[in-house]
């Protein structure tokens, strides 16, 4: 007997349910790796393993491993192995797959081209023949993994992944691979309801791979049965008397078992494409004729009144995005209003869409569907089970996340009057009104951004993360649940100011409204929007009071307050900033104001500006950073240092009755006696927070005057 060590590999969070498989089938010294199981096993057990496998992706018999530094070593390696006593006769064809680097083979691509001369070498000096190099499924597959200087080479002897059972030709537009609904429906105890005769049950099938797969595990179904593979057919242990035997048995216990299985195997779908699909499938499946597909929306959808397995795979907005919160919220009406008792096995992208499900968990496991992280949650379908929550919620909490919603419902209760007479729809809604719940929620119409603080020193750092997901949760369930409209943003305490440093690389821009004024805000690439909330009054403020005005912007970012001074009728309006991409952003706001006259866009260094420009004005405005180490400036500006000099410089070009209004965020700010003295001060912090900021702290704001105005 022939005993070999081979790896399978399977998707990532299959590898216990694969080691069970595996020990099942024969497999001996059985370990689970990362996304896949070593093991030892009889080189005759192996077509057992590749027949009835429902979990592997591949199998790879392990040929050996080496130090391996460079191409030398490399191609040195590959040409110790006798191919040619790999497969029953020579190859015809060749494939080889390569996954790693290191120092020296940086390109997996080279690497598989130095095995690819090694091996084609080797057999033309020995056979004088070549072969020809595929994708795939060559005749002789070969695997090679590089970590570091540790190269390990396989055969793959199954040429291309088991998942792929045959009735599948077509997608929709997120299916799942046949192996993870295999595990899903392990999970769910599937094997066992079957043999009870259970019905299993798709409420939003899609092309039908759970029921097919359900199909198959209940029907004992082989799910290798008509598997053709070069690399397998050509591997020099396969036996084709014994794999004929294999494919008649395999026959047979299909036969035996789809005559038991009493149940119904019935999917729904609104979608007629995803239907046609699933039909179609189901026609290339043995016994297929025994899967009900029916195209049917929910509401019309009755199952049997009991002994029902509920498995589905919803839309969760990552690969589609139109009304997938709708179908959850339909699907969640279809539990509660039609269907009497059942156990229930849904896929969710997280946490919150088991909530809005309504039922109380039972299990819960971590999957990948592809790269994307999903979650199987397991309950039971019944009143006893179903959770109730408040009428002004889209769905129940858990308790801690409860409380940050009740919150949330008090603020907007506070704030709801006064939003709706002012005209108001960018607001600050929450702002760690819960000490270890350190967030600020912002209001953006139908978008919400979630600002995380750095938590107080007695939360510990997975208590914070759990802090964290209870306020999404919370904010879904009360403000926003639909996830593509909330934006996360981390904001820890900062050493120096990175206001402007990028956050993400995707962007999400929307245009919002602000008492008649539009802005653009992009909710992701950086750590602030584009528009500070708290300085609502002051763009309010200059809105009013600079009619045919000059007006000065120090520090203006993306020119919001520029904005509301020009729309109010300005003469002049100077917005300075050191960076293009804001006075760009700057301009663009401009133009969706519409907003045209004598109004210039500077890049500079403020205080270099102040020095050299001549003009005054009739209102200054500055809100410098607590901290910048701009390339543009020879020292770093530090603001409780350097504000003084730059107050004075600005009143310089204030003109006699003029204002300046000087504003910044650092809580430990204090103003220098030397500017109180020399100037008219007038602290108006308080009156400059409207509503949803009042006793927040987040700014200090003052307006200057020359003595005697």
């Amino acid at each position: 007997m022939t005993l070999v060590d081979a790896f399978a590999t399977c998707p990532k969070q299959l590898e216990l349910l694969l080691k069970d498989e595996i020990i099942a089938l024969g497999g001996n010294e059985v370990k689970e790796g990362l996304a896949g199981v070593h093991f030892q096993m009889a080189a005759v057990d192996l077509h057992k393993l590749i027949m009835w496998s429902r979990l592997a992706n591949r199998v790879l018999v392990k040929l050996g491993e080496e130090r391996c530094r460079d191409k030398e070593d490399l191609y040195a390696f590959i040409q110790q192995f006798s191919w040619r006593s790999f497969c029953r006769q020579l190859p015809d064809t060749l494939s080889i797959r390569f996954t790693g680097t290191n120092d020296a083979l940086k390109n997996t691509h080279f690497s598989s081209q130095i095995i690819k001369d090694a091996v084609c070498d080797q057999l033309n000096d020995q056979f004088e023949q070549r072969p020809k190099v595929v994708k795939s499924d060559g005749h002789l597959g070969i695997f090679a993994h590089l970590k570091h200087q540790q190269l390990t080479v396989y055969q793959d002897i199954t040429g291309h992944s088991l998942h792929m059972r045959g009735y599948r030709t077509d997608n929709t537009l997120a299916p799942l691979k046949e192996n993870l609904a295999a595990a899903v429906l392990i999970r769910a105890d599937w094997p066992a309801k079957a043999k009870q005769s259970y019905h299993l049950i798709d409420p939003m099938c899609g092309s039908g791979t759970l029921l097919l797969e359900g199909w198959a595990i209940a029907s004992d179904l082989a799910p290798n049965l008509n598997y053709k593979s070069h690399s397998l057919f050509s591997w020099q242990h396969f036996n084709s008397s014994l794999w004929v035997q294999l494919t008649d048995d395999a026959d047979q216990r299909h036969q035996l078992a789809a005559a038991e299985f009493r149940g119904q195997v019935i999917g729904v779908d609104h979608h007629k494409d995803s239907i046609a699909l699933a039909q179609a499938n189901s026609q290339r499946i043995s016994g297929g004729e025994r899967i009900s597909f029916h195209y049917q929306t929910l509401e019309r959808f009755k199952i049997p009144p009991r002994n029902n397995l509920i498995v589905t795979n919803p839309p969760y907005g990552v690969r589609l995005q139109k009304n997938y919160y709708q179908s959850w919220q339909n699907l969640a009406a279809w539990l509660r209003n039609n269907v009497r008792e059942a156990q229930a096995a849904v896929l969710t992208p997280d946490e919150s869409f088991g909530w809005i499900l309504g039922y109380k968990e039972q299990a819960s496991y971590a999957f990948f569907n592809g790269r994307i992280p999903i979650q199987l949650r397991l309950f039971d379908v019944n009143k006893s089970q179903q959770f109730s929550y408040p009428e002004d919620q889209h769905f129940a909490l858990p308790g801690k996340a409860q409380m940050v919603a009740n919150r949330l419902k008090k603020n907007q209760a506070r704030l709801s009057n006064w939003l709706q007479q002012e005209n108001i729809n960018c607001y600050r809604l929450y702002d760690a009104d819960i000490p270890e719940y350190a967030v600020a929620i912002d209001c953006y119409h139908e978008h919400v951004v979630i600002q995380e603080y750095k938590p107080p020193k007695t939360i510990a750092t997975k208590q914070a993360i759990m802090h964290l997901q209870q306020a999404m949760l919370a904010v879904q369930a009360v403000i926003q649940p639909q996830k593509q409209f909330i934006h996360l943003k981390t904001r820890q305490k900062q050493l120096q100011d990175s206001q402007y440093e990028k956050q993400d690389e995707a962007e999400v821009t929307a245009v919002v409204k602000e008492q008649g004024r539009r802005y653009l805000v992009d909710f992701e690439t950086y750590l602030d929007t584009g528009l500070f909330l708290d300085h609502r009054w002051l763009r309010r403020t200059l809105q009013a009071t600079a009619k045919d005005k000059k007006v000065l912007n120090l520090f203006c970012y993306t020119g919001s307050l520029s904005v509301a001074a020009a729309m109010g009728g300005a003469e002049l309006v100077d917005s300075v900033d050191t960076s293009n991409t804001y006075l760009s952003w700057a301009k663009e706001n401009f133009n969706l104001n519409q907003i045209k006259g004598a109004h210039y866009f500077i890049r500079s260094d403020v205080m270099a500006f102040l020095k050299q420009n001549k003009q005054k004005y009739d209102i200054i405005v500055a809100d410098p950073p607590t901290f910048s180490n701009s390339h543009s400036r020879d020292e770093d500006w530090i603001l409780q240092q350097h504000h003084s000099e730059l107050i004075i410089s600005c009143m310089a070009h204030l003109s006699d009755d003029g204002l300046m209004y000087f504003s910044n965020n650092f809580k430990k700010f204090l103003l220098d006696k030397d500017i109180e003295e020399r100037f008219l001060v007038t602290d108006i912090t308080d009156k400059s927070l409207d509503l949803d900021f009042k006793d927040s702290g987040i700014h200090h704001c003052f307006i200057l005057q020359h003595r005697g105005s």
